[in-house]
């Protein structure tokens, strides 16, 4: 008995000083200026929802779908170069192969078009059909792919790049509000920010495609920056995904894990989750402390430095970074671990909390403008 006691006190400790070591105490990094705060207080409700709506209006954005995936970026084009923001298109091929027939109270249909069949045979994908799938091999041309950046160029550092990104594409069956049209839309008003406040270092905005297909686009662009060099550029990366929906409801929040001194989410989803991974904590401190100087009434919830050992926390664009040492950090309101409307149809302009969402905007453009002490 007494040996056991004793192995229970060491364990505890064990796990208590484990707690407290990957846990970073700090002074807040982010130090208040007017200039800023002006700045951030700009962010508008009314932009955020003209852009979900012009979006979302478009329908599902499927990465199998050549038509709205034009639009998509298009639409995105025109926005950005009516704020004086050069644009660039990052192009690639990818291949669908498969048609999905659906069976829905007892009525089979055939879904137009062609499906990447690995990934629309994921449980979470079906949701958005409300049926019974079969997928059989079929022929198609490539789909194009494209990852569009916007670039801001710093005013004293311009070599030196902070990336922020969020995907544009959406599982077939939903038109994705939050999933992830709120991405998209807080980097479009984040963009308009920038233009009336530019940090020293350069800042570019990279909407990803074919991202509900495994990542694809953010893994090329990654690609692409290890094969030119210009990687070692590029000192970190902001990434939305699903950061539109909160909720006051009592118990509404759960979590992949609940772990005692490492990872106790609160129990109501109304906050903002910051994760990081390996080598990302300053920066996951340097955008919760952003939103703690900056923006009022939005709780945070950080993770700085385990998000790369939860399998759920690497399910988007910020993983490829993770992978090749780049501090890296995952916004997002945690989907399914909070709402029922992930990957349904149900994911619309409903499920979304525009005065939130404009405290977002709010928060990303400061962090994005006081990261000066991170560049090397």
């Amino acid at each position: 008995m007494r040996i056991n006691f004793v192995m229970r006190i060491a364990l505890l400790s064990c796990t208590v000083g484990l707690g407290f070591c990957l846990m970073t105490f700090s002074c807040s990094s982010v130090t208040y200026q007017e200039d800023v705060a002006t700045v951030s207080a700009k962010a508008d409700e009314a932009r955020l929802s003209q852009h979900l709506v012009a979006l979302t209006d478009l329908g599902p954005r499927r990465a199998g779908d050549p038509l709205v995936g034009v639009q998509t970026v298009e639409y995105l084009e025109q926005e950005l170069h009516a704020l004086g923001i050069s644009t660039e298109r990052e192009t690639f091929e990818l291949t669908p192969s498969s048609k999905l027939t659906i069976t829905s109270e007892g009525e089979e249909r055939e879904i137009p078009g062609v499906f990447f069949g690995r990934y629309i045979s994921q449980a979470p994908v079906l949701q958005g059909f409300h049926g019974s799938a079969t997928l059989r091999p079929a022929n198609s041309d490539p789909v194009e792919q494209i990852n569009l950046l916007a670039t801001i160029p710093g005013t004293k550092y311009p070599e030196r790049i902070l990336e922020i990104s969020a995907h544009h594409d959406t599982v077939p069956g939903t038109v994705g509000a939050d999933d992830n049209t709120s991405g998209v839309v807080v980097m479009l008003e984040v963009a308009r920010l920038l233009q009336e406040h530019r940090p020293e270092y350069t800042v570019r905005l990279c909407f990803f495609a074919a991202e509900e297909i495994g990542l694809r686009g953010s893994y090329e662009h990654v690609r692409l920056m290890l094969e030119s060099g210009e990687v070692e550029n590029v000192f970190g990366l902001i990434n939305m995904d699903t950061v539109g929906f909160y909720t006051e409801e009592e118990d509404s929040q759960n979590s992949p894990a609940r772990i005692p001194f490492l990872v106790w989410p609160p129990s109501t989803g109304n906050f903002l989750g910051i994760i990081g991974g390996h080598g990302s904590a300053e920066l996951a401190h340097l955008v919760e402390d952003a939103g703690s100087v900056y923006v009022e009434d939005l709780p945070t919830y950080t993770l700085a430095r385990l998000g790369a050992f939860l399998p759920d926390a690497r399910r988007s664009d910020h993983a490829p970074y993770w992978d090749v040492e780049i501090p890296a950090v995952f916004l997002t309101d945690t989907a399914e671990f909070r709402t029922d409307t992930y990957h349904r149809p149900s994911d619309n302009l409903e499920s979304i909390n525009l005065s939130a969402l404009r405290k977002v905007a709010a928060l990303v453009f400061a962090a994005s403008v006081s990261a000066s002490d991170l560049v090397q």
